[in-house]
């Protein structure tokens, strides 16, 4: 076996472990109710884009898709694939190391090439239409974010193994913050100079270059990089099963005093099993960055979707509710499932009356905010306003359906 064909079996390996986990959830039922009906609508939308775009794109500054678009460049990492048993084999034969290593690099950039075609394709009528952008100014627009994302990807891991903690969250925010103003600044600045564009492009690959022979020549990450990628591998799969029942525990790094709720206090006035059992999970949940981050990532998706202001809007909406009502319960399931929890014995009647309250309290907020974004759209204050009432009542009614659907604990 050569390194090439290792690499290519672990590469086969993990997208048949992604399959399994996908086909668990997306049944005949869940594409042709679901995902078919989407497309559908994404379809059309996005059709609809090309021919005329809304009103609210037209008083939007150029400032805004460039953000986004440097946003977009910090996503994602830069893969190396290898494993745990790595130290007993291949550890001793660093050539074979290096060409797996190089062979992941290969593929993340791939990975980052499509990913950043697929959000040009979707801001491109935006691009060309509203902001009147040429076809060759997008193309070195897409050319710029590419290597600005495979760079950041590069420098993004070289700080988190050199350091840890407060360190390296304080040295992202320093690299982040200057690196959106200026990209934002900079590529309108480059827009009516074509020469400077290739030069900007040029240091990039050069820099792109150097990152990669740095990053081929450090030693001594073995135990990082194993880390990462397992992170890597089981990035989406836990939520992916969790709608199958499946769960699958993630270790967390407990902070010795809690930002929320950090002193020993109720939420609720009555004293019951199902009361103490919500507050905990709505507790674990403010308490919990990455699942505070996933939740804001969620409302900002379906914030996203209901800015166009159309009627099939109206159709997506009750799948939103149900979006967020199904992370409310994975959540939840995730709490009563853990080991503390378990050492209590709950009656069957407060789980079931705690798990309704959860995905209710946990739901609301978010999908209020979707509903009244929705309802601005459509008709602008007075519907934001009027649609609220309809939003949690529809909410409710999610919540209470979906905390019924029965979950293997």
């Amino acid at each position: 076996m050569t390194p090439k064909q290792l690499f290519f079996r672990r590469l086969r390996s993990e997208w048949k472990f992604k399959f399994a986990a996908w086909s668990t959830i997306t049944d005949w039922t869940v594409a042709l109710y679901i995902i078919i009906p989407a497309l559908i609508i994404a379809t059309i939308s996005y059709i609809r884009l090309w021919n005329q775009l809304p009103a609210w794109a037209a008083r939007l500054p150029i400032d805004m898709p460039l953000l986004l678009i440097s946003l977009f460049a910090w996503t994602g990492t830069v893969r190396v694939f290898l494993e745990e048993a790595d130290q007993l084999f291949l550890l001793q034969r660093g050539e074979w190391i290096r060409r797996i290593i190089c062979s992941g690099i290969i593929y993340s950039a791939i990975c980052s090439l499509l990913t950043t075609l697929l959000a040009f394709f979707i801001l491109a009528p935006f691009l060309l239409l509203g902001y009147g952008l040429t076809v060759k100014e997008l193309f070195l627009l897409f050319a710029l974010a590419f290597l600005l994302k495979m760079n950041i990807s590069f420098v993004t891991q070289f700080v988190s193994l050199r350091l840890k903690g407060w360190k390296e969250k304080a040295v992202l925010i320093l690299l982040f913050i200057p690196t959106q103003v200026l990209f934002v600044k900079g590529v309108k600045l480059l827009g009516d100079n074509p020469p400077l564009n290739y030069a900007c492009c040029l240091l990039l690959i050069l820099a792109l270059s150097l990152l990669v022979r740095i990053r081929l020549g450090i030693k001594g990450a073995f135990l990082d990089d194993i880390s990462r990628e397992d992170q890597e591998k089981l990035k989406y799969v836990p939520a992916i099963l969790g709608v199958s029942g499946v769960n699958i525990k993630k270790p967390s790094i407990k902070r010795k005093k809690p930002v929320f709720f950090s002193r020993f206090n109720h939420i609720f006035g009555e004293n019951s099993a199902a009361n103490r059992l919500t507050e905990a999970c709505i507790k674990s949940f403010l308490r919990n960055k990455n699942v505070l981050t996933s939740y804001l990532s969620l409302v900002f998706i379906g914030i996203l979707f209901v800015r166009t202001p159309n009627w099939s809007m109206l159709i997506l909406w009750p799948l939103l509710a149900l979006a967020l009502a199904l992370w409310a319960k994975f959540h939840w399931v995730d709490l009563i499932t853990s080991d503390y929890i378990k050492l209590f014995s709950w009656p069957a009647e407060d789980v079931h009356e705690a798990a309704w309250k959860s995905i209710f309290f946990l739901s609301t907020p978010g999908f209020l905010l979707i509903s009244f974004t929705l309802g601005f759209s459509l008709f602008s204050w007075v519907g934001a306003f009027c649609i609220l009432p309809a939003g949690f009542g529809l909410n409710h009614c999610v919540a209470k359906l979906v905390s019924m659907w029965k979950q293997r604990l």
